[in-house]
């Protein structure tokens, strides 16, 4: 998406405007951009007012429990003076937060994770890869509802062993269970651990696009302004200011 701004009603109009003033334009809306955006240095307060805060704030509303990486996981890229623009966009180390972070800004399927399409491999053909697996309770799930790295391995190395504890993927035969992952409890009775959905589908719950705006909108007149008057008054007392009266 693209954010359009007024540059011109966003400048300071009781001043008399002057070449220094063109000159230090383009520096100037860079800054408030960033500034905006991501917070800049040179404005104190910009980065908890910026666009890239308010979306992780923002997200412990519209998420159920989301982890810390997916809270922060949006970055923006740098405007300069020779190129007013910037993206926003999800982080991708160290792991790629586009796929979660896009399906619950625009809504539509969720793409399998990694584990699923291991899981899906493992059960000779019974289940598509592409399938999404959903667990149960019977399976520990920490407090953002993911199940561990250590608990994947463990299902998929005992996969097809013999006895207590080992898994299966697939369907049951006898008794129409569904497709899923199953831990064996004794020789004749599985636990279902997982069970399979062909699709599962995200809806645009959040808001991102109307939190940057909102949050941009906000400020960059302001720092536009703050910053530019700065700038102008740096080179005028550095004694480099063309102060002679210019035209927008």
């Amino acid at each position: 998406m693209a954010i359009t701004l007024d540059i011109k009603s966003e400048l300071p109009t009781a001043i008399k405007w002057t070449n220094e003033h063109t000159k230090q334009l383009p520096f100037s809306i860079s800054q408030a951009m960033n500034a905006s955006v991501k917070g800049l240095a040179a404005i104190p307060g910009s980065k908890q007012k910026s666009a890239v805060n308010g979306l992780a704030g923002s997200s412990k509303r519209f998420f159920d429990r989301p982890k810390p990486a997916t809270s922060t996981g949006f970055f923006a890229t740098t405007a300069n003076k020779r190129a007013l623009s910037l993206v926003i966009k999800p982080k991708d180390k160290p792991w790629d937060r586009n796929r979660y972070l896009s399906g619950n800004i625009f809504g539509g399927a969720r793409p399998p994770k990694p584990f699923e399409i291991a899981f899906a491999a493992q059960s000779k053909g019974q289940i598509p890869t592409g399938a999404r697996f959903v667990p149960t309770g019977a399976i520990k799930q920490d407090r953002y509802g993911n199940v561990s790295k250590s608990n994947l391995r463990k299902i998929l190395s005992n996969v097809d062993q013999a006895g207590k504890n080992s898994t299966f993927i697939g369907r049951p035969t006898g008794g129409g269970r569904p497709l899923g992952v199953y831990r064996r409890q004794t020789s004749n009775k599985l636990r279902p651990l997982f069970f399979v959905e062909s699709s599962v589908n995200y809806s645009a719950r959040f808001p991102a696009v109307r939190i940057i705006e909102s949050k941009v909108q906000s400020t960059f007149g302001r720092y536009l302004r703050t910053q530019l008057a700065r700038n102008v008054a740096a080179n005028v007392r550095d004694g480099r200011a063309d102060m002679r009266t210019g035209l927008l």
